[in-house]
């Protein structure tokens, strides 16, 4: 069926000024751009539908026509095996993810290595193991052999991702991936895969090089217990095949990849510079977006990922990964909840995570704004914040927090927020030059945060709500730039004739991210965040086919399944 689009304002994506004009859809691809002529075969006004091979018409009068949202940091690797249409990100218009990211994919993964891999999972990135034992299909040993399950499966959006160092490194070496060097046998092996990988579909690799998070057992994870010479091996191969790009995770040691880019000759993207308060132990953003735009210059090509989202965390202390980061929580990592519950009422371990938080001064200035989100044994909290309950408790806030996890059986959610709250750094980050949008972590940390919303956020927030910057280049930071950051195929991420057809109508007053609510719709009974009711997002296609109409999500009985997997392009 053809589709054509009439009388919407196109933002193609590139950065140009939007113009007025129509657009015709056929065989999944963008055909025509222009003043088209009323077509005889088409039904009477928007949505209508004539027999097989006929014309439907969408009326965009007043609308806007642009590029599906790339999300380019995300963590749907599991989650793309029982959801195909990766929610709650098609949602908001986004037709095309990038997963793997921060070394994190699972493949490859051999038999004996899938248990340690999900254990890690679940400490890392927060996806529940009961979710991800019963969600993940295990068909599949090899990254291309992945693929090719993702492709069989279907998906409803376009999903590609990056081979990971963690999964590369258990594969290879088993359970010594968590505890020494790789031989220089061993770090061959893991170069032919990434070779293997890569060349099989993959768009890059990946790499977790923050030093701070623990994975299966409470031990660093593989890629961090790495040697810096095995990184750059294997980041070195892309450059060897002439094929892929690059993300990593550095944390604060982050210099490194503006001098290694060049002689790797492929282009790099790292997570991320965030806005924090003076008193944290890190790195002013300002200092950091110095060394980015000075690396730029010197013709490093790397971009860096950079977010509208506060980091704000829904923290559970069951499992509260964001303080993983403190040495005296690896001690709680490999316990279960009843050790974690004698964790927290242990006088000596408190002293140490005081002391923690004391030198990374993590919460110096957030005991005020930090809240109790759920509380069963004491739900006349809800609201609160910690520094009221402990002023009344006469203790300190730590203590309060967990004297109410040890009464709620931790139960207890509190609210954090982090970091990136500065608006007017955060401004100046979004504008910064080879700055991208990322860090949505969509499919990870589901318990915790909904920051899939970002398009939807990042556009009616910031770009229309406080004029950060004109709407083209507001759509281009969520279409065409990231495509050609992640050199997705074929036009994709641009509005031009013959680029594969994943095109949104856009009500752009109206445009908003909506409520965010707890679900309990994951495998196993996991429950998770999600924000599934947004406006503004009228219309959505992938490669031609509508997934959502007059601003409903459509039903995949009506839509089948059109997305595709997203491959790396071969030299030529």
């Amino acid at each position: 069926m053809d589709i054509v689009i009439r009388g919407g304002t196109i933002v193609d994506g590139s950065g140009a000024a939007p113009y007025r004009a129509d657009l015709r859809i056929a065989d999944g691809r963008i055909v025509e751009i222009g003043d088209l002529r009323v077509d005889a075969r088409a039904g009477a006004g928007a949505g209508a539908q004539a027999g097989a091979g006929a014309s439907r018409e969408i009326d965009a009068g007043g609308l806007y026509v642009t590029p599906g949202f790339v999300d380019i940091h995300t963590h749907y690797d599991p989650q793309v095996l029982w959801d195909p249409a990766l929610t709650p990100s098609c949602w908001h218009g986004v037709t095309s993810v990038v997963a793997g990211n921060c070394g994190y994919s699972i493949a490859p993964t051999a038999p004996e290595g899938r248990a340690t891999l999900l254990r890690t999972l679940d400490k890392v990135e927060d996806m529940r193991l009961a979710t991800l034992e019963a969600g993940v299909c295990w068909d599949f040993e090899t990254y291309p052999e992945y693929l090719d399950t993702v492709a069989r499966l279907g998906t409803i959006v376009n999903f590609g991702g990056y081979v990971g160092h963690t999964a590369v490194r258990i594969y290879v070496m088993g359970d010594d991936a968590y505890e020494r060097d790789a031989t220089d046998d061993e770090i061959a092996r893991m170069r032919a895969i990434v070779a293997d990988s890569v060349r099989g579909g993959a768009l890059g690799f990946s790499s977790d090089r923050a030093g701070f998070h623990l994975g299966d057992g409470g031990r660093p994870v593989p890629s961090i217990r790495a040697s810096q010479a095995e990184t750059e091996a294997l980041m070195g191969v892309l450059g060897e095949i002439g094929q892929g790009v690059v993300h990593v995770a550095p944390g604060e040691n982050y210099r490194w990849l503006y001098d290694f880019q060049p002689r790797l000759r492929r282009r790099l993207n790292w997570s991320s510079i965030l806005t924090y308060p003076a008193a944290v132990s890190r790195a002013d953003y300002r200092d950091k977006l110095a060394d980015h735009l000075a690396g730029r210059a010197a013709g490093a090509d790397v971009w860096v990922q950079v977010t509208c989202r506060p980091i704000t965390q829904l923290i559970a202390m069951g499992e509260p990964t964001a303080f993983y980061a403190m040495g005296a929580f690896k001690e709680l990592v490999a316990r279960d909840q009843v050790g974690r519950r004698a964790l927290y009422a242990d006088r000596a371990w408190r002293d140490r995570v005081e002391a923690d938080l004391a030198s990374s001064g993590l919460l110096a200035a957030r005991w005020g704004s930090t809240t109790v989100v759920d509380s069963p044994s004491r739900p006349d909290l809800v609201g609160r914040s910690v520094a009221a309950i402990a002023s009344d408790q006469r203790c300190s806030p730590w203590d309060a927090m967990c004297d109410l996890a040890i009464a709620d059986a931790l139960a207890t959610r509190f609210e954090i927020t982090f970091a990136n709250d500065d608006v007017d750094g955060v401004s100046n980050l979004l504008r910064s030059e080879g700055a991208i949008m990322g860090l949505s972590d969509a499919g990870a940390h589901v318990g915790q945060i909904c920051d899939a919303v970002m398009p939807t956020d990042f556009l009616s927030r910031w770009v229309r709500d406080r004029g950060l910057m004109p709407m083209e280049r507001g759509i281009r930071k969520l279409t065409g730039e990231i495509a050609d950051v992640v050199e997705l195929d074929g036009g994709r991420g641009y509005l031009r004739v013959g680029a594969p057809a994943d095109v949104l109508v856009l009500d752009w007053d109206a445009l908003s991210p909506g409520p965010v609510r707890r679900v309990h719709d994951m495998p196993a009974g996991g429950d998770r965040l999600i924000a599934d009711v947004p406006t503004g997002i009228e219309h959505v296609m992938v490669n031609g086919i509508p997934i959502r109409r007059d601003g409903s999500a459509l039903d995949e009985a009506e839509t089948g399944r059109p997305g595709t997997v997203l491959r790396s392009r071969a030299p030529r």
